[in-house]
C-alpha cells in the first residue's frame, strides 16, 4: 500500500484501474476541497473512499465532514486511542456515538470547537519517526 499527497497520485491510480478503495489522508492532502477532489475522481472510476484519519479530533471532524459530502464514501476510520488517550477532552463538546456510528457534528466548520485549556491539558509535542527509521537509517512508512 502506498501512501499519496497529492491528487495527481491518486489520479494515476485511477487511470490503471488499480483501486477499488482509496483512503485519502485529510490533512496530508492538504484540507477538504482536495479530499473532494480524489472523492469525485474515485466516484467518476467507481471507487470508494475510506478517509484515513490517523490524527485527532480535528482530523476525525474533517474525516467526518467529508463522508457527508460524498455520494462513494465507504466506511470511516475511527482511532481507538480516541476513547483511550483522553482525546475527547481536547473539544468543547466531544464527538458522539450512536449504534456504533459517529454522528456528524452540525456546529459551524468542521463542527467542533477546541478546548480552551487544550495547550495546556495537551501541550505540544513532536512526533517520533524512530518507529519508521530502517536499518540503513532510511525512513520508510509502515
Amino acid at each position: 500500500m502506498d501512501s499519496f499527497f497529492n491528487i495527481q497520485e491518486f489520479e494515476t491510480i485511477f487511470q490503471k484501474k488499480a483501486a477499488k478503495y482509496v483512503r485519502p489522508d485529510v490533512c496530508a492532502l492538504g484540507g477538504l476541497t482536495p479530499s473532494k477532489k480524489v472523492a469525485a475522481m474515485a466516484e467518476a472510476n467507481y471507487v470508494k473512499v475510506v478517509p484515513h484519519n490517523p490524527l485527532g479530533p480535528v482530523s476525525t471532524a474533517a474525516c467526518l465532514q467529508l463522508d457527508a459530502a460524498i455520494p462513494n464514501f465507504a466506511i470511516q476510520e475511527f482511532p481507538s486511542f480516541y476513547h483511550q488517550g483522553n482525546e475527547a477532552e481536547m473539544t468543547k463538546e466531544p464527538l458522539r456515538e450512536e449504534g456504533g456510528y459517529i454522528l456528524i457534528p452540525d456546529s459551524p466548520g468542521i463542527g467542533i470547537e477546541l478546548a480552551d485549556d487544550i495547550s495546556e491539558k495537551f501541550p505540544p509535542k513532536q512526533r517520533s519517526i524512530s518507529a519508521q527509521t530502517a536499518f540503513d537509517g532510511s525512513v520508510y512508512d509502515v
